[in-house]
């Protein structure tokens, strides 16, 4: 009967010390929040935006020759070296490859929208599909970046509530 005693307490104290330190482990997918990428992120999504504004614009008024490529040359190379810009920054933090998918994702979309205003766009349909587009990215993104921005909050906070010696 000892025998039974001592093993059954010694099952309930591995099973207690596995279950703290199971939830004691706090285990991340992805990496911790950080503030200048999503700030970058903000940036792009942005420039992108108004450059699909005023190209539609453009089409709405008439105005097809400012959506030429040589006149938008210059747009599509601001927004293209803030994407690599930040790709470069998320390459190197810890655990950032969801991101860095994501920005390469983006960047492939204004590869092709670039591509696309070689000949100037005359159907604003094919500008809508393209923020459509552009939108889900964007919001997927910036909902990624809120949770870990929410996450980060809440660390501190834990944190600064768990008492020093």
């Amino acid at each position: 009967m000892t025998f039974k005693k001592t093993f059954s307490k010694r099952i309930v104290i591995a099973f207690a010390v596995i279950s703290f330190v199971l939830t004691s482990c706090h285990v991340m997918f992805i990496g911790a929040y950080d503030a200048v990428t999503d700030s970058g992120i903000q940036k792009i999504q942005t420039d992108v935006t108004t450059l699909i504004i005023a190209m539609e614009k453009n089409v709405t008024d008439g105005n097809f020759s400012a959506n030429n490529y040589d006149s938008l040359k210059n747009t599509f190379t601001i927004i293209e070296g803030e994407i690599k810009s930040l790709q470069i920054r998320a390459a190197a933090l810890p655990k950032y490859s969801i991101i860095l998918g994501q920005l390469t994702t983006v960047a492939n979309n204004v590869s092709n929208l670039e591509s696309l205003s070689k000949t100037p766009i005359k159907n604003i349909g094919i500008l809508q599909t393209v923020q459509s587009t552009f939108d889900i990215q964007f919001q997927q993104m910036a909902t990624l970046q809120n949770a870990l921005k929410l996450q980060n909050i809440n660390t501190k906070q834990n944190n600064s509530a768990t008492p020093s010696n």
